[in-house]
């Protein structure tokens, strides 16, 4: 039976003002190799590939390319897929970003205040620049930029597609691998995950990528590369091996 598969890659990209913005290191390159990956296998019907301005691009001609950039773009864009696609499996590999710009504010609006966090929220909001320009002038004396938490995308998914394979990521730095396999096992469980790719960005760093596909019974498939995490995540979902 053929297979539709949604697959998130790249950095998502959150705005200071119309010119500039906050992203981070994501360059959607498993992303590429999971959906060149699963294009391999007959089964593989189609394959929307939502994906940073920036980030890197499938070879395969399966790939429908969908675009975004900031988080509430994300949001949208799954929303839409997953009203009007069967979607049979989702790989969430996209590094969204957890903080969004609230609003920006010179320090001197700071100076000389004792408020407590929701007086000081409010005069946020209330001294935004934004509301003033469209860029923010360069001459400004040190600006302050406010964040808040941008909405989680990966709990969506299990909401709006209740039948699909769902493969989290989850990403920490140096830690113990009994730290990073609990960690993702809670992500898994939290959000209705079927999978959680679970790395470490030291290994990446190492140029040795190393990846833990785990299942919801803490069972490990260990990839090394990224071409062969890419290959094994293909094999395990469509393949069962």
């Amino acid at each position: 039976m053929s297979k539709t598969i949604l697959i998130t890659a790249g950095g998502t990209l959150e705005p200071i003002d119309r010119v500039r913005s906050i992203t981070n290191t994501g360059t959607g390159k498993l992303g590429s190799l999971i959906a060149d990956a699963f294009s391999e296998y007959e089964d593989t019907d189609r394959i929307f590939y939502v994906h940073a301005a920036n980030a890197c691009l499938p070879k395969t001609e399966k790939a429908v390319l969908c675009p975004i950039r900031s988080t509430d773009d994300l949001e949208k864009t799954v929303k839409e897929l997953c009203s009007k696609e069967h979607i049979d499996i989702v790989i969430h590999s996209m590094a969204v970003s957890d903080y969004r710009v609230r609003s920006v504010v010179e320090a001197s609006a700071l100076a000389n205040t004792d408020l407590n966090e929701e007086e000081l929220l409010k005069l946020f909001d209330r001294e935004d620049l934004n509301k003033k320009y469209n860029k923010l002038p360069s001459k400004l004396n040190s600006p302050v930029i406010l964040l808040e938490p941008t909405p989680k995308i990966i709990p969506l998914f299990r909401s709006l597609l209740p039948e699909a394979v769902i493969v989290g990521f989850k990403l920490l730095d140096n830690v113990s691998h009994e730290e990073l396999i609990n960690t993702a096992l809670i992500l898994l469980r939290k959000n209705g995950c079927s999978y959680v790719l679970a790395n470490d960005y030291s290994t990446v760093e190492a140029g040795k990528h190393t990846g833990y596909l785990i299942d919801s019974s803490g069972n490990e498939n260990e990839f090394i590369g990224k071409q062969a995490i890419a290959e094994g995540i293909a094999s395990v979902l469509l393949k069962g091996e």
